[in-house]
């Protein structure tokens, strides 16, 4: 008290009463940023927790589709090769990288079928195929039919030959071909990609 009496015009003179304001403005200022921090790592902690996002490394982001993942398709997809040569080792290499359900026949006697029914991807032979069903076209016969009767499953044409008929319309409707004598990678890839691009249709 007496200090504020001994210096009363001072305090009071123009300067003073800056002074003064400064040093009030400053802790109200210092005082409004510790709130304002508080606040802020309240909201921090709040987002950490409310975003955090597991990945599963082995998403398959070819599709475009993450509610399935490579390994769900191999566990899930059934794959189908038609063909008479028996010692085609695609459908072995495809097993032993864990395409599970994939399956060969020489033929096929019936369209409705269970085997037809449950497979979801068709690899189909162009010649020595279809005979039972006595497609004048073989495998290009039997192409057309499976997928005129399930159009939701995938069909690829495969064949040795590198000539022969190339508008027929069994190879607008199907879905993919290749060569026979295709890297087996390239089976693969296709299985892969057919098989996403189905369940992402079937979801």
């Amino acid at each position: 008290m007496e200090m504020i009496t001994n210096n009363y015009e001072w305090i009071f003179s123009g300067i003073g009463v800056a002074i003064i304001g400064l040093i009030i403005k400053l802790l109200v200022g210092k005082r409004k940023s510790n709130e304002k921090n508080k606040t802020s790592n309240k909201i921090s902690n709040n987002n950490t927790q409310t975003t955090t996002i597991n990945v599963n490394p082995n998403e398959n982001l070819m599709s475009g589709n993450s509610e399935f993942n490579l390994q769900d398709l191999k566990n899930k997809t059934h794959i189908l090769f038609i063909d008479d040569d028996e010692r085609f080792k695609v459908v072995d290499i495809l097993k032993k990288n864990d395409w599970l359900h994939t399956s060969s026949v020489t033929d096929i006697k019936n369209l409705d079928s269970g085997l037809v029914q449950s497979t979801h991807i068709f690899f189909i032979d162009i010649l020595g195929v279809g005979k039972e069903l006595e497609f004048r076209d073989e495998g290009l016969g039997l192409v057309e039919s499976i997928k005129d009767k399930y159009p939701e499953k995938k069909v690829v044409i495969y064949s040795a030959q590198s000539e022969g008929e190339r508008f027929h319309k069994a190879f607008r409707i199907a879905d993919d071909f290749l060569s026979k004598d295709a890297e087996p990678y390239e089976f693969q890839s296709l299985t892969e990609s057919l098989s996403a691009n189905y369940w992402k249709i079937k979801k």
